[in-house]
């Protein structure tokens, strides 16, 4: 390197970090994003200089560089353009360009074109093209330049105006679909999500090509949400000193703070921010959605309810009925008709009658298709707000569970479109449940009822009994008929029980479902109650409700609906009669006594709840045991899930090391079941699910897990030291902040079994190091439900101890063990 191009290169350094020093002080993103611009031309046009590049070779900032907004890490993208005629020396030229330039550091993206090939411009250069239509002169041939972007690239937009619409339209509408078409992402893309930084490109491009228009009046907003997302990314790359355009919440803690956000808590600070990012991300979406809905043109727009400008919008009735409207035709508001009503709000909110609104309200909520579309119109133009101000109480508001992936306000709206896309479902194991829908001659009163589950998370703690109370405010102004109105108050009350039931107790205990049918006690709330569920996990995240899930809750539904139409009567044959039956079917090959002996001791609820063909395959295998063969496992893919299953004479610790090793394969261990009998034989069930298809994609590892749980159980191995290495990497540390760990024990939930719940932050090992501390006090695990929600990891035993309840002084003991061990 020459003294010369290292003296450019010092002084291009120190001026990206004195711009960075001055954007960490001032927050400005134009002036930093503009200065890194100029940063950058000044140290191209020295370098294409001193290769003589004033002929025949031009240089063109294009992309965000040419559009002078050039982030922190963001390639800088350059195309190099030559005459044909001067092909040879002008790539000799640009090689020395470039290769003084990749010495200097900076992060090029460039491409070298001949003015012919530019002049063949083709559809499938797209991403090209719309990054020319940014297209600046930096350095060289200005002639040249000129002929490219004043000539060639305006004939060519106008040439092929209508395809390239089609195409950004297409583009725009795809992305915003892998993002779930909603700007509620709670570790949002700066740049790809909706509402991000492309989304107003694409609304500017569409402009440029003259099929759409900017609404002078939203402008101003528009051009300060940009500047806002643009303080945003250049924060991020910033702080973490590489490109970086997600917004994680690691990173939203660093931003909270260097922005001053995090005065009272860090945890307010975060969703502070994010707030402010929510609400101008809107801003952005709805100027791209505009623009897009503008350039389809009238045909595409048929579909649309303009009202007559003249029509009166003079209270809050009329406005009520264009929404009503909407979804009896399935159209869509236009702009014309959304901004009339935004624009009528203020005087409306000043007359409103909320009891003569009631039966229209009921009417609104009505499932049907379109009913989520219509309710997002209503709360982007503010009447959703004014009819629901405890709605508004929860807007763009972030809970940082490291659970949940959207806004509260935007979880809550989505519960209401699983439940509409039930009306037209056609997924196998979705349509018992629509079935429920069809029957329920009130469902109204459960949308409703998810549209206020969660306003009581306006504030932090308990939101249950706060967003009851809410919602029982916001029904009496609209004086619901008090049937309807404790409906929907039971609805979110207890809108968690099923799922606290269905994950955290034992579905096969029939206490579990006579004290479940107590609570809701009408088969009618519990159609609804079973719904709530549904949508309410569903709308978690992609992926929360899957096929397993579904099957617990139905199981639940259908045990709770045979109890309050059956009666209480005695349901289940008697242990005797299954013991009796298992004999009687036993098949040819597998003796009888002996049959009889390993029966012996197993607890009921191993009879009742195992399938015949799985019982006599589970003494099949202790039939095998042997000194020589101490325990015997089998491997069993199920319908969406793995069974394990493992055989052996009593062994402590065996639990724990099971889990350990499942945890080390990085299993997602959905629940266990330990039973033994009078010849001391233990046999434990695992459920699990291979999220990650490690046993899918690479058979041999099932193999190996095998292996090393023989190895283990044998004591040929310690879990413990196969766990360390996992454990300390840093793949696998925790994510999100850490909380203290709670242990409670439920004691009025079963007569003969101890429940002790766990939540404590999710990490490798955790079920391991639990399972150890269970052994070491000679407890039994019966039954173990295992959960994980974000970073949190919820964990129910049901422990024994010498056959029953778990007294007092070792329960406190147990606590105080496993608290040391995961705390």
């Amino acid at each position: 390197m020459s003294a010369g191009l290292a003296a450019l290169r010092e002084n291009y350094a120190e001026q990206r970090r004195k711009l960075l020093e001055e954007f960490a002080r001032d927050r400005d993103p134009q002036a930093a994003l503009s200065g890194l611009t100029d940063a950058a031309d000044d140290l191209i046009r020295r370098v294409a200089r001193s290769h003589k590049c004033d002929h025949d070779v031009c240089l063109i900032a294009i992309g965000g560089y040419g559009r002078r907004e050039l982030y922190p890490f963001s390639d800088i993208d350059l195309l190099f353009l030559y005459p044909d005629a001067a092909q040879e020396e002008a790539e000799k030229a640009i090689t020395r360009v470039l290769h003084d330039l990749w010495d200097s550091k900076l992060h090029l993206g460039h491409q070298v074109w001949s003015l012919s090939s530019l002049e063949g411009l083709a559809l499938p250069d797209f991403e090209f093209i719309l990054a020319l239509t940014n297209g600046r002169l930096v350095a060289g041939d200005e002639k040249l330049g000129r002929e490219a972007l004043a000539g060639i690239l305006p004939s060519f937009l106008r040439a092929h105006s209508e395809e390239l619409t089609a195409k950004i339209i297409e583009v725009t509408e795809k992305r915003h679909s892998s993002y779930r078409n909603t700007i509620y992402q709670l570790e949002p893309d700066l740049k790809q999500a909706p509402g991000g930084l492309r989304d107003y490109l694409a609304a500017k491009w569409l402009c440029a090509l003259g099929v759409a228009s900017p609404d002078p009046s939203s402008e101003p907003d528009v051009e300060k949400a940009h500047g806002v997302l643009a303080r945003f990314r250049t924060m991020l790359h910033s702080l973490r000193g590489r490109q970086q355009n997600q917004l994680t919440h690691r990173m939203q803690e660093e931003i909270a703070r260097k922005s001053g956000y995090s005065e009272v808590s860090l945890q307010a600070g975060v969703e502070s921010l994010m707030m402010e990012y929510f609400l101008h991300a809107r801003i952005l979406h709805s100027f791209c959605l505009r623009a897009i809905r503008s350039a389809k043109g009238p045909a595409a727009r048929v579909a649309e309810l303009d009202l007559d400008p003249e029509a009166p919008l003079e209270n809050a009735r009329e406005l009520l009925d264009v929404f009503l409207r909407s979804l009896e035709d399935n159209r869509v508001l236009s702009d014309r008709t959304r901004s009339r009503i935004a624009d009528a709000l203020p005087v409306v909110s000043q007359t409103v009658s909320f009891p003569e609104l009631g039966s229209r309200v009921k009417k609104l909520f009505k499932p049907r298709p379109g009913l989520y579309r219509a309710l997002t119109d209503m709360y982007e133009t503010g009447l959703l707000e004014l009819l629901f101000p405890e709605f508004g109480s929860i807007k763009a508001r972030v809970v940082r569970d490291f659970y949940h992936k959207y806004t509260v306000d935007e979880h809550s709206l989505l519960t209401i479109k699983n439940i509409e896309n039930l009306l037209t479902t056609t997924e196998r194991s979705d349509l018992r449940f629509r079935s429920l829908l069809l029957e329920s001659e009130d469902a109204e009163l459960l949308t409703i009822a998810l549209l206020l589950h969660d306003v009581g998370k306006s504030r932090e703690g308990t939101h249950v009994d706060r967003g009851t109370s809410m919602a029982a405010k916001a029904l009496r102004r609209f004086q619901i008929a008090r049937e309807e109105f404790e409906t929907i108050l039971f609805l979110i009350r207890n809108h968690l029980a099923m799922s606290s039931v269905v994950f955290r107790r034992d579905l096969d205990d029939p206490e579990v479902a006579r004290r479940f049918v107590d609570l809701v006690n009408d088969p009618g709330r519990l159609r609804l109650l079973t719904l709530m569920t549904y949508a309410d996990i569903k709308a978690v995240a992609p992926g929360t409700l899957n096929d397993w899930k579904k099957d617990l809750l139905w199981q639940l539904y259908v045990a709770a609906y045979n109890k309050l139409t059956l009666g209480f009567g005695e349901e289940r044959i008697e242990e005797e009669d299954v013991g009796e039956k298992l004999l009687l079917d036993l098949p040819a090959e597998l003796d009888g006594d002996n049959f009889e002996r390993f029966l012996e001791g197993f607890p009921r609820r191993y009879l009742m709840t195992v399938p015949p063909p799985e019982i006599y395959e589970h003494f099949r295998l202790a039939s095998a045991l042997s000194a020589e063969n101490p325990v015997q496992l089998r491997l069993t893919g199920r319908d969406g899930y793995y069974e394990l299953c493992a055989v052996t004479p009593d062994r402590y610790y065996l639990f724990a090391k099971i889990v350990g090793l499942l945890s080390y394969f990085e299993m997602n261990i959905l629940r266990g079941y330990g039973f033994s009998n009078r010849q001391n034989t233990v046999l434990d069930l695992f459920h699990f699910h291979d999220t990650r298809e490690v046993f899918a994609l690479n058979p041999e590892e099932k193999s190996r897990f095998l292996q090393l749980l023989r190895q283990a159980v044998g004591d040929q191995i310690s879990v413990e030291r196969v766990l360390a290495g996992k454990e300390q990497s840093v793949v696998f540390r925790p994510v999100g902040p850490s909380f203290p760990p709670t242990i409670h024990f439920e004691d009025e939930f079963s007569d003969s079994y101890s429940i002790m719940e766990i939540v404590a932050p999710d990490s490798m090992g955790l079920l391991y190091r639990i399972g150890r501390e269970i052994s070491k006090l000679r407890c039994n695990i019966e039954l173990v439900l295992i959960a994980t929600e974000g970073n949190k990891a919820v964990d129910v035993f049901y422990l024994t101890y010498e056959g029953k309840k778990l007294p007092l002084d070792l329960k406190q003991g147990l606590k105080a063990s496993i608290a040391g061990a995961i705390g």
